[in-house]
């Protein structure tokens, strides 16, 4: 039963980095080279965070947010959905 709920989990803990990945591209105004510093961009703008937002920085008038309480929700939403999802692996074996 162990083994499976940590199968389930580290099967969250990817889709969840997955998607937070996946949104920090598609909101982001050059993709994830952008959230990366990466891009030949001049004035683009980066977001990161799913399903809350807690980084975004850049623009014509560069501006820079980051907000920590945000971040430790969201890795706390994550954490809950990976142990949920893993629990639910678990029940599923019997």
């Amino acid at each position: 039963m162990a083994r499976r709920f940590a199968i389930g989990f580290t099967i969250g803990l990817l889709a969840f980095i997955l998607i937070n990945l996946f949104s920090a591209h598609l909101s982001s105004d050059c993709g994830l080279l952008a959230v990366f510093e990466r891009d030949s961009c001049a004035d683009d703008v980066v977001r990161a965070g799913w399903p809350l937002a807690f980084y975004e920085k850049g623009g014509f008038d560069y501006r820079f947010e980051f907000n920590t309480p945000v971040l430790f929700l969201d890795l706390v939403i994550g954490a809950i959905a990976a142990g949920a999802l893993g629990w639910w692996f678990a029940r599923g074996a019997k």
